[in-house]
């Protein structure tokens, strides 16, 4: 009984062990099937916290700065109809406004139209 407990519990090990051995993108969007661990088709709130903390642990271990890790956005943004679940949809959309809002907010910056001295 004690050799079984000691080879489950070496089984938990390593398998955490993988897991946080995943290495993921430190910047960009992450894909769906990367939130998707079940491969459901749906993100839960627990699988999509749990890759948002492992993406911010990874960028604090490889020494980037953690700025604008307050403006990040919480499952709730995501989920658009507020189900408990984002689905593959809700994710592109929500990705996608993200990067038009970047891309809006460069191109006023280009136009003199960003914060400066002169405001």
């Amino acid at each position: 009984m004690k050799t079984l407990k000691l080879f489950v519990t070496g089984l938990c090990l390593v398998g955490t062990t993988l897991l946080v051995a995943e290495t993921l993108p430190t910047a960009g969007p992450l894909p769906f099937n990367t939130y998707d661990k079940d491969n459901n088709q749906v993100i839960t709130k627990k699988e999509f916290d749990a890759i948002k903390a492992q993406r911010m642990t990874q960028k604090f271990q490889d020494g980037r700065l953690m700025k604008n890790a307050g403006n990040s956005p919480t499952f709730l943004d995501i989920d658009t109809n507020v189900d408990g679940m984002i689905t593959k949809e809700e994710l592109t959309n929500h990705q996608q406004k993200r990067f038009n809002q970047r891309i809006n907010q460069q191109n006023n910056m280009k136009k003199g139209m960003g914060q400066g001295r002169n405001q």
